[in-house]
């Protein structure tokens, strides 16, 4: 190549042609301290807060700038524009947009718990709208920012020359508030983050009165005042425990949570109201989110989502639909949206130079070390002053217990020169009366200085009136009272710490407020059955797939033949295909036609009234096209030893599957028998493993078998014969009894399409091996109808019976005469034209509510 024949290039490692002031460098650490120095520059000028004040440089620039140009508290306020541009050209040398948006910050009370700047016109908001260009808003500093720099004109801090050396700017504010801690900070540095939540002023600053009061106090004084962290939006933050080991080791995780509360919209119908967000949660992209997931169906509950926030406060509505669970609505919300956001809280500041992860007791220390260096600059400055105007104060005495004399030499004199000279040489002199008040000290100048000459010829000739003479001496008494209160402060460590506790109240008295965040003493794990009352309720499922559950207590007991109550609202084309009693905290095994299992909970299913549609299963589960559920079993153990699912098709075939084999129950669904094309499964029950089954036909046959005849399989196993069926018979229900028990203590109760019902002993059904053809179990003939189902029955049961129009009955089945197995029973429900029977379920005894033995009718 051409430069590699290039004679310019050094390429023996000589003198580089044409200078040698050029100095040869090793790549990789030239790298390695160029990075190193940006590193640091990044770390300690620009992304990590000092300690002492809790600010970053641009914060202090902005607000020292702010201070300069007069923008009190109670000034007027001044264009953005202006003090950026001041800011920008005296101290802060980098865009202006990033100042701004220092300023903008440091305006808006939801970004800081306790604002520092006031802002006028268009700051943004909550929503994330962006603020207005900084030629159109106003600014000026908050009162509380006024305590940021107080006493900063008293050498209280040290100056260091600003970027083009032309002024002086503070290396840190003598803040007397803990900033760091009460507006909390984020920052993204080289190789490190901080990211410091804000806290409540007065619980900060009780506990930096302890700890001024006891240095050697620790953790735990803190935490006797401060709560934890208190966010400018309010909200909940879950778990006291996580608090106290953050604040040991200056890392830690607080979860938050939004403030809400129900309404009442309507009888049925309820709303969420959100008042209070999480902190640094965008309102906008938060209702967005929660609108999308209603549209998407992974939340069906929600019916309309609308912000009804204004100028009084926070409020955004959540809608929910008819029946609808707040609690369940409301535990999807904190699972998907913003609504639950967690806070990583890393307490990394600049502390003496280097940046340190502080506990929250260090970190209070930082800024009582800080005060304490401030108020004793302070008092140093302010004791050089005392002592300067005494000074002054004592040559005006000499001259006024020597004011003949001093009159004489002034008007002696030529000239302003001559006199200054002439009354200096006096007080050299021996003429002169000095009588101070004190013992005068061996280093003192005897006489008159200089200083007291210029002040005695500068002394107007009002000032020697009596009057003046007066206030001349009051006030040198003062002085010299509060230069030993001085001393004393600076001789005395406890002194010195109680004027510190004194302007840490006032602060407190002045700008303390109450706390917005409030802490709730619970794990972030909270189960939602802790939320929903442990009741009995009823779900039913209709033909087409809706589910609903209604409080037991809805229905009331019933004579047979009674016409009933509406317990369900289908559609013309739709019916009742199932009717389950169940607990809200059980789980829910829906198995469907096909043999798969679904997993639910019951209060997962909506309360929608009595007479209410329901919710489509479709929406509840993930069914495949063609499904619809047939058994719906409630357990509250899942993993429970001894116990089986006992299945049965339409097809007589039966097959038991240990429970424990349905605990890791997937959304989509699993296979839990295995069922050829031309079958379907028929019902599901729970069993020990060593009863008796009984299983009964459409057309009015029954088999009753050993459990023990059919052995344990595995869930995609297909199963065993359980009764030989007829032509154009099919299975139509199953009844599980204990092998041991008292005679009549079981009967089997039969309800006929047309409604009609008969009870039967089990013991008149003789016991056979599984797969044969059964015996009779009702007579079937067209009055009676068909088998639609059986149910096991004992004096104590109480049975519903709904119909395919939605009818529903409740009946005691005591009522029921008790019949052979041949016959053909009783009347249980009244039935419109063309309508029939659907499904008829047992309600446990215990939940049976009584009336009187006639019965109500509820229409």
């Amino acid at each position: 190549m051409a430069d590699d024949q290039n004679p310019t290039l050094p390429l023996d490692g000589g003198t580089p042609p044409g200078g040698s002031n050029l100095i040869p460098i090793n790549i990789e650490e030239e790298m390695r301290r160029s990075y190193l120095d940006y590193s640091m520059s990044v770390i300690i000028g620009r992304a990590l807060p000092d300690a002492r004040d809790g600010l970053k440089p641009v914060h202090r620039r902005v607000l020292y700038a702010m201070s300069e140009m007069g923008l009190e508290h109670n000034k007027k306020y001044t264009k953005c524009a202006k003090v950026v541009g001041q800011c920008m050209g005296v101290y802060h040398p980098h865009g202006d947009s990033a100042i701004y948006d220092t300023l903008v910050r440091m305006a808006q009370p939801f970004s800081l718990r306790y604002t520092l700047v006031d802002g006028q016109g268009n700051f943004g908001s909550v929503d994330g709208d962006p603020p207005a260009a900084m030629r159109y808003t106003e600014c000026r500093m908050e009162r509380l920012a006024g305590e940021l720099l107080a006493d900063i004109e008293m050498d209280t801090v040290d100056f260091t020359p600003n970027y083009d050396e032309s002024t002086f700017e503070p290396t840190v504010l003598p803040t007397r508030i803990p900033n760091l801690i009460v507006n909390g900070s984020s920052g993204i540095a080289v190789g490190m983050a901080t990211n410091i939540p804000p806290h409540n002023l007065t619980e900060i600053i009780n506990a930096t009165i302890d700890l001024v009061n006891d240095p050697h106090a620790g953790l735990d004084a803190v935490l006797q005042h401060v709560q934890g962290p208190d966010f400018p939006t309010g909200g909940f933050v879950y778990g006291k425990s996580g608090i106290r080991r953050a604040y040991e080791t200056g890392r830690g995780r607080f979860m938050m949570r939004a403030k809400v509360a129900t309404e009442n919209l309507t009888k049925e119908k309820q709303a969420i109201i959100v008042t209070e967000i999480p902190y640094q949660v965008n309102k906008s992209r938060l209702i967005e989110r929660i609108a999308e997931l209603a549209n998407e169906k992974i939340i069906d509950e929600i019916s309309d989502v609308r912000d009804e926030s204004d100028r009084d406060g926070m409020r955004v509505v959540i809608e929910l639909k008819r029946g609808s669970q707040p609690e369940i609505v409301l535990n999807q919300l904190y699972k998907h949206t913003q609504m639950q956001e967690s806070f990583s809280m890393i307490f990394l500041a600049v502390l003496h130079g280097q940046p340190r992860e502080l506990p929250l007791d260090h970190a209070i220390r930082a800024f009582i070390d800080h005060r304490v260096e401030v108020v004793q600059r302070r008092t140093a400055f302010l004791l050089r002053k005392a002592r300067e105007r005494e000074h002054i104060l004592e040559g005006l005495k000499i001259a006024i217990d020597n004011l003949d004399t001093v009159i004489r030499i002034i008007r002696a004199s030529g000239s302003r020169a001559e006199a200054r000279e002439n009354l200096y040489a006096w007080g050299k002199g021996t003429e002169i009366v000095i009588n101070l008040g004190r013992e005068i000290l061996p280093h003192e100048e005897r006489g008159l200085s200089l200083r007291q000459v210029d002040a005695i010829l500068e002394l107007q000739l009002y000032r020697l009136t009596q009057l003046s003479v007066d206030e001349i001496l009051k006030e040198l008494g003062e002085i010299r009272d509060k230069i030993a209160e001085y001393e004393s402060i600076l001789a005395s460590e406890k002194k010195l710490r109680k004027v510190i506790i004194k302007e840490l109240e006032q602060v407190r008295d002045k700008y303390g407020d109450e706390r917005r965040t409030q802490i709730v003493d619970e794990s972030a794990e909270l189960q939602l059955e802790d939320l929903i009352a442990d009741e009995q309720v009823a779900v039913t499922v209709s033909h087409q797939g809706y589910l609903k559950r209604t409080p037991i207590s809805t229905y009331r007991q019933q004579r047979r033949g009674g016409t009933g109550r509406m317990g369900m609202k289908t559609r013309e084309e739709d019916f009742v295909a199932q009717l389950i009693v169940d607990s809200t905290h059980a789980y829910l095994l829906c198995f469907t036609n096909t043999g798969r299992m679904y997993w639910l909970k019951v209060y997962e299913v909506p309360d929608v009234g009595a007479a209410g549609k329901g919710k489509s299963m479709q929406s509840l589960l993930n069914l495949q096209p063609g499904e619809n559920v047939r058994a719906i079993l409630p357990v509250r153990n899942l993993e429970e030893e001894g116990k089986f699912i006992f299945f049965t098709t339409r097809n007589g075939t039966v097959k038991k599957t240990p429970l424990k084999d349905f605990s890791n129950v997937m959304a989509k669904g699993i296979i839990a028998i295995g069922i050829d094309k031309e079958d379907e499964l028929v019902r599901a029950r729970i069993t020990d493993g060593s009863q008796i089954v009984f299983l009964a036909t459409r057309l009015g046959m029954a088999i009753r078998f050993d459990e023990a005849d059919v052995r344990s399989m595995g869930r995609p196993a297909y199963g065993v014969r359980g009764v030989d069926l007829g032509k154009n018979d099919y299975v139509v229900g199953v009844a599980i009894t204990p092998k041991e028990h008292e005679p009549g203590a079981y009967r089997i109760l039969s309800v006929s399409e047309n409604g009609f019902g008969k009870r039967t002993d089990v013991e008149e059904y003789r016991l056979q091996t599984r797969g044969g053809k059964g015996v009779k179990n009702m007579a079937v003939t067209d009055r009676i109808g068909k088998v639609t189902t059986i149910q096991l029955v004992d004096d104590t049961s109480e049975l519903m019976v709904i119909s395919q129009f939605g009818k529903i009955i409740r009946v005691d089945t005591k009522t029921i005469r008790a019949a052979g197995r041949a016959t053909q029973g009783v009347r249980l429900l009244n039935l419109d034209t063309d309508d029939k029977i659907a499904a008829a379920v047992v309600i446990p005894p215990e939940e049976a509510v009584k009336d009187d033995e006639q019965g109500t009718l509820i229409q």
